[in-house]
């Protein structure tokens, strides 16, 4: 089953300190498994949600925020048995590397793509995207059996960032601010309402929410993007887990999660 967990939706410093949403980031099971953004707790929310963590195939890390790359290390021992095998990828930038020590990168396979740049993951290709607006980090898109997926971290909108996120079946956008509120480097409901708009995936997928967005509820943001582009929007919540071969049932599987 190709599958997305989300093993934390929460972002920024004063979710990370009150985890009143989780921190741990993103599971991808796409054949190969991969660890995306982890943050703090991935590990514990990995094992909370039944991953097999010593079967990962690659940690990936899209900037050097502590809400994206807090538990970087500790997944690179979760996939090399404990640092007793050399085995698996990290993928991230340049600026991040320098934030993980060189006993853990001398245990993977270290990869630092430029934007724009492709690589693989097992049998998954995979594409490093630009950002905007968020100095030094990256998107990436995942190529899957069931279609594209991409994830664009955080980032600010721009016209021709979009292009980026075209033919997605699902696009995952970090939206830690609501409607009306925002600062340039990070997107809010309105931006992300923009993108969706122009970018028309099968699903769209908000994600990594702050204090404001929380007081203003991430349901209600989703129902509001969907309503205004037309395309079906949901709000992540933490231990989510959705099938990409049933996307067309997917309220069924939110209640069948429980939320």
């Amino acid at each position: 089953m190709n599958s997305i967990t989300f093993l934390g939706t929460g972002g920024g410093r004063y979710i990370i300190l009150s985890q009143r949403r989780y921190s741990g980031g993103i599971w991808l099971d796409f054949g190969a498994k991969i660890v995306l953004d982890p943050g703090p707790g991935a590990l514990i929310r990995a094992l909370q949600f039944h991953r097999e963590i010593n079967k990962l195939d690659a940690v990936l890390v899209s900037h050097n925020h502590l809400d994206h790359y807090n538990d970087a290390e500790v997944m690179i021992e979760a996939m090399t048995g404990g640092m007793k095998k050399k085995r698996g990828a990290l993928v991230t930038t340049p600026q991040t590397l320098a934030y993980i020590s060189g006993y853990h990168k001398s245990a993977v396979e270290v990869i630092t793509p430029k934007p724009n740049e492709k690589f693989k993951i097992e049998d998954i290709r995979v594409e490093a995207l630009p950002t905007c607006k968020h100095e030094n980090a990256l998107g990436f898109k995942f190529f899957t059996k069931e279609g594209v997926v991409c994830y664009a971290s955080d980032t600010d909108y721009s016209k021709e960032l979009v292009r980026n996120y075209m033919d997605s079946k699902i696009l995952i956008l970090n939206v830690i601010f609501p409607k009306g509120r925002g600062i340039e480097t990070h997107l809010n409901t309105d931006k992300a309402l923009k993108i969706v708009k122009q970018a028309k995936p099968e699903l769209a997928i908000i994600n990594h929410f702050g204090v404001q967005m929380l007081n203003s509820n991430p349901d209600n943001e989703a129902r509001y993007i969907e309503d205004e582009s037309g395309v079906r929007t949901i709000a992540a919540k933490d231990g989510m887990t959705l099938n990409l071969e049933e996307l067309d049932k997917v309220e069924k599987q939110i209640k069948l999660s429980g939320f």
